[in-house]
């Protein structure tokens, strides 16, 4: 019996100063958190698959979809993006099979 399926966990989060929540606004109260999605094998990440990113006012705890972010909202999270970084365990399937098979290879060519 294999154990697959997808998983996702936090990568990141912003932390928005100036933004202003739609719902209640109160100001500086925006956090931005985004999940990346992977691929694994018995619970050991093989490959990521894609990213989620969402809004959260902490004050009213209103949740938003990136989709449905306002204009400033997405200006401030497209600024700031570049902080967040995919964990190299997210790929660490992919290192695992990539280190066997360049043992099989290592050990070829030394018998």
């Amino acid at each position: 019996m294999i154990i697959f399926g997808l998983r996702a966990s936090n990568i990141g989060s912003l932390k928005i100063e100036s933004s202003q929540c739609e719902y209640c606004k109160n100001r500086g109260t925006q956090n931005i958190a985004e999940f990346g999605r992977y691929f694994h094998v018995f619970w050991i990440p093989i490959f990521p698959l894609g990213r989620k990113t969402f809004g959260e006012c902490s004050h009213c705890k209103r949740t938003i979809k990136k989709k449905e972010f306002d204009s400033e909202l997405k200006k401030l999270y497209a600024k700031n993006k570049s902080t967040i970084r995919r964990p190299i365990w997210h790929w660490s399937g992919l290192i695992i099979i990539g280190l066997f098979i360049a043992l099989i290879f290592i050990l070829a060519k030394t018998n």
